[in-house]
């Protein structure tokens, strides 16, 4: 009997007047269909060029091959894989010099937002100057490089102008004079598209907010850590992604700035081999495929880790507001 009474009593509550029944969420909505269709083009795309040589490096980690021709591919075991603990040494500088170069990325990070600081003051001349910051950032960076190079030559603008007699980029006594030059190049480069970015983000700022912060009597410098950065945070977000992302994969000025020797070192004591440098002399160079698939797939895995963990932090941050 009691259990007929709750039976009757449940479903009097289900068909109350006025309630609203829990209705279940549709997987297949076509808001969803419609994202999976934008989001499957360019994956169709990127696999469908690039899926033959992932499968093809795979395969190439357990295996050697003549002048990087397929039809000689032979199974060697784990030969390249026991080849990483040899050579650590030369991993160990080539992650050094990258993680450099995610410096110089950062820096000029930094400056693009200073820069756009200023520039967002209704300074005269702001479209002027934005377009000259952009200048270096368009311009090739093969040409960068080889500008840079006669920079800090033997015979180059440097000395001149210091009254010194240093070859930057072949210093025996100090080879991180090299990884700073190639620091420099990259950070004149880089900072015009951080810029040119920040200038816009500012413009999307609600002025409310400075006004708002005006009556509470913040400074200037409380107003541009409260309101601006946070204002700014998505753009923020990307450009941190895209300079980590260009910091490892750094190889343009890294192969010009610091050819590689008859030895295989990339300036003394390979003071430029930046690991994507590092890739290029193993795969193309010396034609160790199988051993430099291995050293892409280690970069693959260095990008993967702080990209997916700043992604994953942004989502969270998204989801509390």
């Amino acid at each position: 009997m009691e259990l007929t009474k709750t039976a009757a009593l449940s479903e009097e509550e289900s068909v109350q007047p006025g309630r609203i029944l829990p209705q279940k969420k549709k997987i297949l909505t076509r808001q969803n269909i419609l994202c999976w269709v934008i989001v499957s083009v360019p994956l169709l795309a990127f696999f469908a060029f690039n899926g033959f040589t992932i499968i093809f490096s795979v395969l190439a980690m357990f295996g050697e091959m003549e002048y990087n021709r397929l039809e000689t591919l032979q199974w060697n075991g784990f030969e390249n894989f026991i080849r990483i603990g040899e050579d650590i040494g030369t991993i160990w500088q080539s992650v050094k010099v990258t993680f450099v170069m995610v410096l110089a990325q950062f820096a000029s990070l930094t400056i693009a937002i200073i820069m756009a600081a200023f520039l967002s003051q209704g300074v005269r001349g702001t479209r002027f100057f934005q377009t000259l910051y952009f200048i270096p950032y368009v311009c090739s960076s093969v040409a960068v490089s080889i500008m840079w190079t006669v920079i800090f030559g033997w015979n180059g603008a440097l000395n001149s102008l210091l009254g010194t007699d240093i070859d930057w980029l072949n210093n025996m006594e100090n080879p991180s004079t090299l990884t700073w030059a190639i620091f420099i190049s990259v950070i004149w480069q880089a900072p015009g598209y951080g810029i040119v970015m920040y200038c816009s983000a500012f413009k999307s700022i609600n002025p409310a907010l400075y006004e708002a912060a005006d009556l509470d009597g913040a400074n200037a410098f409380k107003k541009f850590w409260y309101v601006t950065i946070p204002g700014i945070s998505t753009i923020t977000f990307f450009l941190i992604l895209a300079g980590i992302t260009a910091g490892l994969t750094t190889f343009d000025a890294a192969r010009i700035m610091a050819p590689m020797s008859w030895d295989g070192y990339a300036g003394p004591e390979n003071a430029g081999l930046a690991l994507m440098y590092y890739i290029y002399i193993e795969g193309v160079q010396f034609g160790n495929m199988g051993y430099a698939s291995i050293l892409s797939w280690l970069l693959f895995i260095v990008m993967m880790i702080p990209s997916v963990y700043l992604i994953r932090k942004r989502i969270l941050q998204l989801e509390d507001l």
